[in-house]
């Protein structure tokens, strides 16, 4: 595990490189410790709820790091003269308390389906030196945002969040139910990756001590190609619960650019949004 550092001459700002084994990390400041949050979630996810909470949170602000790895499902074409960006990327935000909240934006990764059976193989190493490097900087918690996307599958006794409601289970005891506000959900989930990895990971690879690893879902429909219902209630239960600010702006950005790309004529665009192709 090694770092360098580069300079600022000519108009570049400095940036501070972490080799982390699989996982290469480059921070545009330089990185320092304090008691941080970790807000996570991935925009490919099939109704878009967690990318546009998601954004909301960031807003407009840049990323203060970029975090390559060649076990990233990177497509190898790219376009000029707006080129998409190969890596995941973290910004950073203070909710009203002032504590430190990073928010991890997976652009890409590897989801389930008939072919993919190498998802542990390509996850685990990231999201390990991912949870290592944030740790010994103070991150103590995180907040995957996701949504319920197996609830409307054809299986029995499959768990189901009613509408308005999002559901949280908390993965450092994950022997109790998943809760609804006051109420438990007796039926179990089913949770496709990265959701389940990432939790998991960053619950036994933390070395400091956890104030939470939570896991909140929303509502899942198949009516809607934009789940907005659903990025809506994620939103508000992080304004809520964690007090953080939402930029109303750039969430109705994000809906216009989904719903340009709703009306795309090509069945390959729609492969490429399911799989991340948002970079704006």
């Amino acid at each position: 595990m090694g770092n360098c550092q580069g300079s600022s001459q000519g108009g570049v700002s400095i940036k501070v490189i972490h080799n982390l084994g699989d996982t290469d990390i480059v921070w545009t400041k330089t990185p320092t410790r304090e008691p941080t949050t970790l807000v996570s979630f991935y925009q490919g996810e099939q109704g878009f709820a967690s990318f546009v909470a998601g954004m909301g949170l960031i807003g407009d602000v840049e990323p203060v790091a970029k975090i390559y790895s060649k076990l990233h499902s990177v497509d190898p074409m790219n376009s000029f003269p707006d080129p998409t960006f190969p890596e995941w990327r973290l910004y950073e935000t203070k909710n009203s308390d002032g504590r430190r909240y990073l928010i991890l934006r997976l652009s890409h990764t590897y989801v389930v389906g008939p072919k993919t059976t190498k998802a542990w193989l390509y996850n685990y190493p990231v999201f390990r030196d991912i949870t290592m490097h944030l740790s010994s900087l103070g991150v103590d918690e995180l907040v995957y945002m996701t949504t319920h996307l197996m609830q409307t599958a054809p299986m029995n006794d499959q768990a189901f969040i009613p509408d308005g409601e999002v559901a949280v289970f908390d993965y450092l005891n994950p022997e109790d139910n998943i809760f609804i506000g006051p109420d438990e959900l007796t039926e179990d989930m089913l949770v496709p990756p990265p959701t389940w990895m990432f939790a998991k990971i960053f619950k036994d690879f933390n070395q400091n001590v956890l104030k939470g690893v939570w896991v909140v879902f929303c509502p899942h429909t198949d009516t809607v190609f934009v789940n907005e219902g659903g990025a809506e209630l994620l939103m508000e239960f992080m304004s809520e619960v964690h007090a953080l600010n939402i930029d109303t702006e750039k969430i109705n950005e994000m809906l216009m650019v989904i719903n340009d790309v709703e009306h795309l004529q090509q069945p390959a665009d729609f492969t490429a949004v399911l799989d991340g192709g948002f970079y704006v």
